[in-house]
């Protein structure tokens, strides 16, 4: 028996604003493969854009990262055709495409924007490990891309992030029809999942242990509220927009639309301890009310049958800024939810794995971007070691680990 499984899987982020143009350019994408199967699916999205997005035509190769090998590109069709056409709000899948993959085939996928498309959303990494995208002037579909662009001038929203970032356009996820034994494990969260230090380090040394039995897929949209949908922030790009609706409302749509997965890996709400105060929203919720919505996304999980993991929030620094204590003193009563209450099926206390001995307040030195709350390599790493060794300590949290 096979199924469909996503070897690939970012959200859409909605910056509620023109973030950029594209117009006779081509995208190309390679993905960071581990699961072997019969056939390939992609499901593009323009569900933020205010226009039909068309794309020209799409092709697919694979790529072996042991031999070098490559294969022949094959056009990717919708309903038949070659080109592509998302009306607004829509996601769409391709045609299944049948061709042999393996574990060790990473995958590269070109799409080509012949008409302007105004950039409304996209995918966006910064660890930019598992994935990567690159635009190019031109259209390469028969050849390498030798044309370059420059990225303030293509994505100007997107240049100004004061981290640097690859972006993906009208894609959401690339599925491998995969034998049945392949497990699917989904992060989700805010900013310290959407970054993907955390996930692509849990990638790799997953891949390594269990290659062809494992995809990982990433839920974050940075800024993001399992509790409430985004602030009012006019000063922001999109308005505060690209912070994302509420965890719990999302929950579903961000990460069982190709798949059930067989295990969730919940670390989400430092932005409701802080951003209610920050923005001076009306209603502050307390530890129990955030607690309360992690809850109802665990119950959400569990009910269409996946394992669900949660971790505790390790320190988010904002040192000197004059809501820190209140915002410090709803982690700590989160997080001690988290430890004696939750409802999840197994939980992970990354606090204590990443916070200084000295200061329990704060994030190892060494183990962050330099903001005291975003783990760099260095802390993704750290974090993706103690969640396979708590795993291992406790015979797996699904059958087979």
């Amino acid at each position: 028996m096979s199924k469909w499984i996503p070897v690939w899987s970012y959200v859409p982020i909605d910056y509620h604003q023109e973030a950029g143009i594209l117009e006779h350019i081509t995208q190309k994408a390679v993905f960071f493969n581990n699961a072997a199967g019969k056939a390939i699916r992609v499901r593009f999205q323009n569900r933020y854009g205010e226009e039909t997005m068309t794309i020209e035509h799409a092709a697919i190769e694979l790529r072996n990262r042991v031999s070098g090998r490559r294969s022949p590109r094959r056009m990717i069709t919708c309903q038949g055709r070659e080109k592509i056409v998302l009306e607004p709000g829509c996601e769409k899948n391709s045609d299944e495409l049948w061709q042999e993959v393996t574990a060790e085939d990473d995958l590269i996928l070109w799409m080509y924007f012949k008409e302007k498309t105004i950039v409304r959303s996209a995918c966006v990494t910064y660890a930019a490990y598992s994935w990567q995208g690159m635009q190019f002037s031109g259209d390469f579909l028969e050849t390498e891309a030798l044309g370059f662009t420059v990225k303030q001038d293509l994505a100007p929203v997107l240049a100004v992030d004061p981290y640097p970032n690859q972006f993906l356009v009208g894609l959401a996820s690339v599925s491998v029809f995969a034998p049945e034994e392949t497990k699917l494990l989904a992060l989700f969260g805010d900013s310290i999942t959407h970054m993907s230090y955390l996930s692509d380090s849990l990638m790799d040394l997953l891949y390594k242990r269990a290659p062809g039995g494992y995809t990982v897929i990433n839920g974050g949209i940075s800024g993001n509220r399992i509790q409430k949908s985004f602030p009012v922030a006019e000063f922001l790009p999109g308005g505060g927009h690209q912070f994302g609706i509420a965890g719990k409302d999302r929950f579903l749509q961000d990460l069982f639309a190709d798949a059930v997965p067989d295990l969730v890996f919940l670390l989400i709400g430092v932005n409701d301890c802080s951003h209610s105060i920050v923005f001076q929203e009306e209603t502050v919720p307390e530890a129990a009310d955030i607690f309360a919505a992690l809850e109802e996304v665990i119950r959400q999980g569990q009910e269409r049958g996946s394992r669900v993991l949660v971790s505790t929030i390790p320190p988010f620094g904002a040192f000197g800024a004059p809501w820190r204590e209140a915002a410090e003193a709803k982690r700590q009563a989160y997080n001690q939810l988290i430890r004696t209450s939750s409802r999840a099926d197994d939980w992970i206390d990354l606090d204590r794995v990443m916070r200084d001995p000295e200061d329990i307040h704060r994030m190892q030195e060494g183990m962050h971007l330099g903001d005291g709350v975003h783990p760099n390599w260095a802390g993704g790493r750290k974090m993706a070691e103690a969640i396979l060794e708590a795993w291992l300590e406790k015979g797996g949290a699904w059958n087979g680990l």
